[in-house]
Formats: structure tokens, sequence, C-alpha cells
């Protein structure tokens, strides 16, 4: 079937009737545009049409590292559109799921998102899928500059790619969440989340002893293996309590293999 371009051209009527940061759609080329417009389509009627209740839930934060060292060396436009695509990737990974429960995008703040989460095997396909598109974008990332009359040097663009390359640390807590007219999530758990962000610097899926506790018994039917990562002081806690990384056994057995040859 073909696909009527001339829904997507209107990047900036789609940013609105989106909800996605300005220019977080035009420098996405119009191929990689559609799935990512239909997904996050997706995300914004699943969420329109559920009802929000205060309750337990699964708070993730997602943080594009590396973006100070970007714009000091390429400038603030061009980490725009870095920050720009990593926005994108991280709303369009819900759409691409198929969530099996409640799952609301909450907003963006500076380079990082804050995602609620009401099953945790959504939390970790999302993940999952987050990994995938954000090395997608790297390969279309050539002919982003070349639509955009962006020269590279000879011999540069491998360095360039390194350094746009998107990298995510991303962690997932636990605790009480309840809306501020339906917009902005209240919760002390929302607040320590952001407090414990920078002990994770890995790109796996980062969580806290809370998490691990809750999704114990599920970890054997995800596949998941656990690595410890560092102690913290969660913010209103009497003691220090460990974090966790959340790792696909497949995905460890080959870094394993490949760290032994």
């Amino acid at each position: 079937m073909s696909i009527n371009y001339n829904l997507y051209d209107d990047v900036e009527g789609l940013e609105r009737y989106l909800n996605v940061p300005k220019g977080a759609l035009k420098n996405i080329p119009i191929y990689a545009r559609v799935p990512a417009v239909d997904a996050i389509k997706r995300v914004r009627e699943m969420e329109a049409s559920t009802l929000f209740r205060p309750g337990l839930y699964y708070i993730v934060l997602a943080d594009l590292r590396g973006n100070t060292a970007f714009n000091a060396k390429y400038g603030n436009a061009e980490g725009d559109v870095r920050v720009e695509w990593f926005q994108t990737a991280v709303i369009q990974s819900i759409g691409e799921i198929s969530p099996e429960n409640y799952v609301a995008f909450s907003k963006t703040i500076g380079d990082a998102s804050l995602l609620i989460f009401s099953a945790f095997r959504d939390v970790f396909k999302w993940s999952q899928q987050l990994t995938r598109n954000l090395g997608s974008l790297l390969d279309e990332y050539p002919e982003n500059l070349q639509t955009r009359g962006i020269d590279i040097e000879d011999g540069s663009l491998d360095e360039r790619l390194a350094d746009f390359d998107l990298k995510a640390r991303r962690l997932v807590h636990l605790g009480e969440v309840s809306y501020k007219e339906q917009i902005d999530p209240l919760s002390l758990a929302v607040s320590q989340t952001f407090k414990i962000e920078k002990a994770f610097e890995s790109d796996d899926l980062g969580c806290t002893q809370s998490v691990l506790d809750a999704i114990r018994p599920t970890l054997a039917e995800l596949h998941i293996i656990t690595q410890e990562n560092a102690m913290v002081t969660i913010p209103g806690a009497r003691e220090q309590s460990m974090t966790y990384y959340l790792i696909e056994r497949k995905a460890a057995e080959a870094n394993s293999r490949t760290e032994s040859t």
C-alpha cells in the first residue's frame, strides 16, 4: 500500500497535534518520519482514552548522555537536533511496543524524558525498543547532514558519528504518583528518581532496590539477569541501598563472549 507522504509534510502542524517539542520532527527524513509520527499518534490516542488514577507506578527517566560536550564541539543548533531526535525516539518507542497496560509520556526536561508505566514488562520492552531506535537514527544522520547542506571534512565523518551517537541512561523507580491538573506527576518517588540519575552511566536499564524486589518473580520469564551498579542514598530513606542494571540474558551472554575473545 502506497503512503501519502503529503500527510507528513506539515511538520509544524504535526508537532502541534502530537504535542511534541517544536523542531522534534523537522530534521527527521520523511521515510523515518512516517513510522515515528504513526507511533506517536498511537501513544497520544492511548493517553486520551485512559483515565489516570493515582497509585503505585514505575517511574522512568531517560536522559541523553554527552549532550554538553556535543554542544560545545558542534554548537547549540546541532545539539538541538540531537535532543529533538532523542525525544522523538523516546515517544515513538512507546507506540511501537503495543503496551499491555497504562503508560504515559509525561514531559521533557531539557535532554531528559519522564514516563510513567503501570507494568514493568512494558518498561523493559520500551527500553529495548528505544535502544534499537536510537541506533537507527545514527544511521540516518549522515543523510540528514547532507540534506541540510552541512559539509563534513574528509575523514571526519566517523568522528562526528561517534560524537552524535545517541546513548541514553535510563532508570526505573517505584512509588506512589498523583497528577496535578492531569499534567504534572506529583510524587516523592519522581523527585527521588531525578536525584539518583547520575549514579547510572550504562545504557542498560537501571533500577532501584524497590523495583528489583517487585519484579524478581518475573526475571526468569523475561530472561533478565541483574548486575549490581552502585549504592545510592535515596532522599527520604534512612540507609543507602543498592541499584542494579537489568540486562537481557542474550545480550549479556553475547557481551561476555566478545570480552573473552
